[in-house]
């Protein structure tokens, strides 16, 4: 397999790395008169409609996504999550308080007053470790929001959050878990609660819906915090191989089982040109999938990878070739594909790959389906209909 490097000359997709642009702290929407985060000129408005009030309330950040997009629906936004005491990269975290300072003006506490509740969490993934017996031992938990006591802090979590969710008048919950045969049946004896989740086969699985969409908080950060021209191609080059893989091979739970799938589709498709990256920096990665002619997305624990989200939102066509019956949004269909011999990819460009992301996958795109799946009026949540394509800061 072919290793893409970047080439010698070329301009970094980053501004002096991954550091963040101080763009300045926005203040959230108010509840007496919502305000468009992108402005009255991105959106029109209704004469009668009003914004909701929805709190989400995501400890491990896997809802942020979502919660942009209900922002840019025009609604006001308190989210909630854990303020990281997690030992990892001071660069991340950076990012992470920069997103979350810019599209919310901070991380708030839970509130008591909200039209619509979202509970994001992965409740499937901590059921299974403890039915496997996996987790940290001798950590105190002081906090159902804490996020460095690993499953010890799922019981803490599991009770708050239903409480929120038995006072709440109108509440989701979304399970982000890479593990799809585990659900929490506490909040399915919640009348009020509509239940989703990430990893759903078909339509629907028992009372749990589909919530098909993943995204990779860093690729957020750069959509919302960077300009375009430092993350997105503005001229890509003539592609040197047909598709490219970027994503781990070495972890220890699906790893094996990707590098036996990459080398099972080089004897499929032999006349295919591959390209492998493994831990290379993000604009590496990046500037890889810029420069084929479509990227290839493998399961990791769950069938849904981050590499649907990159892919799509830099323009470049996904490749799924072991894609089982996990729903994803139907608009897709003309950007995503399972077999590269089966389409026609040759008129699909990279502009039209960006805007069935906007339409289909962006956040805002996330936000709709939640609110249509909870079968929501149009005149009570959809304050702002965007005029053309979803606006970005990075615009």
């Amino acid at each position: 397999m072919a290793i893409l490097r970047q080439k010698p000359g070329r301009k970094r997709l980053f501004n002096d790395g991954l550091r963040p642009l101080r763009l300045g702290r926005k203040s959230p929407p108010t509840a007496k008169e919502p305000v468009p985060f992108w402005g009255a000129s991105a959106c029109s408005r209704t004469a009668d409609s009003k914004g909701v009030r929805v709190e989400v309330v995501d400890p491990g950040g896997h809802g942020i996504g979502l919660a942009i997009g209900l922002l840019e629906l025009g609604h006001e936004v308190r989210y909630v999550s854990a303020h990281s005491t997690r030992p990892g990269s001071a660069q991340l975290q950076s990012m992470r308080i920069e997103l979350i300072e810019r599209m919310f003006g901070g991380l708030q506490e839970p509130g008591d007053e909200s039209d619509l509740l979202v509970l994001v969490d992965v409740f499937g993934d901590y059921l299974q470790c403890f039915d496997a017996g996996i987790g940290p031992t001798g950590v105190e938990v002081t906090d159902p929001m804490q996020d460095n006591a690993g499953v010890l802090v799922y019981p803490h979590r599991l009770k708050f959050m239903s409480e929120l969710a038995q006072a709440a008048s109108r509440v989701a919950v979304i399970d982000m878990s890479d593990h799809g045969s585990f659900r929490e049946s506490a909040f399915e004896r919640i009348p009020q609660a509509h239940l989703f989740a990430r990893e759903v086969r078909g339509t629907s699985d028992g009372a749990w819906q589909p919530f098909p969409f993943l995204y990779n908080f860093v690729m957020l950060w750069l959509e919302y915090t960077q300009p375009q021209s430092h993350w997105l191609l503005a001229d890509r080059p003539s592609p040197t191989w047909d598709w490219a893989f970027c994503g781990t091979l070495t972890h220890e739970r699906y790893g094996l089982k990707r590098q036996a799938a990459i080398q099972v589709l080089a004897q499929r498709w032999p006349e295919l040109l591959g390209a492998v990256l493994s831990q290379k920096p993000y604009d590496e990665v990046l500037g890889a999938l810029q420069s084929v002619r479509f990227g290839l997305d493998l399961p990791g624990v769950g069938e849904m990878c981050f590499r649907l989200h990159e892919c799509l939102a830099v323009g470049t066509p996904v490749w799924r070739p072991l894609a089982g019956d996990v729903a994803l949004p139907p608009g897709l269909s003309g950007a995503v594909f399972a077999d590269p011999g089966a389409r026609d990819l040759g008129n699909l460009s990279a502009e039209a790959v960006r805007a069935t992301y906007t339409e289909h996958y962006a956040p805002i795109a996330a936000a709709r389906w939640l609110l249509a799946a909870i079968d929501a009026r149009s005149d009570q949540y959809c304050m702002y209909q965007a005029t053309s394509i979803a606006p970005m800061a990075s615009k």
